[in-house]
């Protein structure tokens, strides 16, 4: 359930991100989602997704574990949806949404923002395109 105050609370993680670089367990699409749904409901439904550590011995077990995981449960696309329930179709995504999108030939996670997706880029926040989403789920 979103909190009275999400779309304040939304803005400001928008503004957080905005620059901030892609890292493996810090601002990952998966970290960029969870940290998203936890701004905008105050919980994280993908919590299992924050045990990446923050040295590189613990973060590249973390990971390799995670892909474990994706491999085990079908994909990223499964794990969300053990995660969050069932996806809804792409087109029905409202802003805070998280949303499955393919780009450059990888499934990736970002949030929906009405219009586009934005997730994790080299050098900060990227649009998607919503037309390249595959899945969505309601936050």
């Amino acid at each position: 359930m979103r909190l009275p105050d999400w779309q304040t609370r939304f803005s400001r993680f928008g503004q957080e991100r905005a620059r901030a670089p892609f890292v493996w367990g810090t601002n990952d699409c998966c970290m960029h989602a969870a940290a998203a749904v936890e701004a905008i409901t105050g919980t994280n439904p993908m919590a299992a997704f924050e045990s990446y550590g923050t040295e590189a011995g613990p973060r590249r077990k973390a990971l390799r574990r995670l892909l474990r995981q994706l491999d085990k449960v079908g994909g990223l696309q499964a794990l969300v949806t053990a995660h969050m329930g069932e996806p809804i179709r792409p087109v029905m995504a409202t802003v805070g949404d998280v949303v499955l999108v393919r780009n450059e030939g990888r499934e990736l996670l970002a949030i929906c923002n009405g219009v586009n997706a934005m997730g994790p880029g080299r050098d900060g926040m990227v649009s998607l395109s919503m037309q390249d989403a595959l899945a969505a789920w309601r936050v």
